[in-house]
């Protein structure tokens, strides 16, 4: 961890570190309560990839930042593998290559869309 919090060049907090296991990132493809990750939870791991999106049930080992860079290491629950997923927390824009959700929000996402 390099910083309790990121303000990017916009002026907008997107990055804040709640000691010791959690990290709130304010950006539009973490789709979590508050935004907020929390180290050895279970997280769905949805990629964009050239011909299909690929989902994966994933949990955050850890998580760290560096010149404007969040990094998060992550590992499959079925297979063990682990990878790193990262992202520039300068980027403003509604492209992205992957996402992360919690069960509990993409639940509250499916009732809201049955509602109306």
């Amino acid at each position: 961890m390099n910083v309790l919090e990121y303000i990017n060049s916009s002026g907008r907090k997107v990055l804040e570190y709640y000691p010791p296991d959690s990290i709130m990132l304010d950006q539009h493809l973490i789709l979590t309560q508050n935004r907020i990750l929390t180290r050895n939870m279970a997280y769905m791991l949805l990629e964009k990839r050239v011909s299909v999106n690929h989902v994966t049930v994933i949990r955050l080992l850890d998580f760290d930042d560096l010149d404007g860079i969040v990094s998060r290491n992550v590992q499959e629950l079925i297979s063990t593998k682990t990878c790193t997923i990262s992202w520039n927390l300068e980027y403003e824009g509604n492209w992205w290559f992957w996402s992360l959700a919690d069960y509990d929000t993409l639940i509250g996402i499916t009732r809201n869309d049955e509602s109306n």
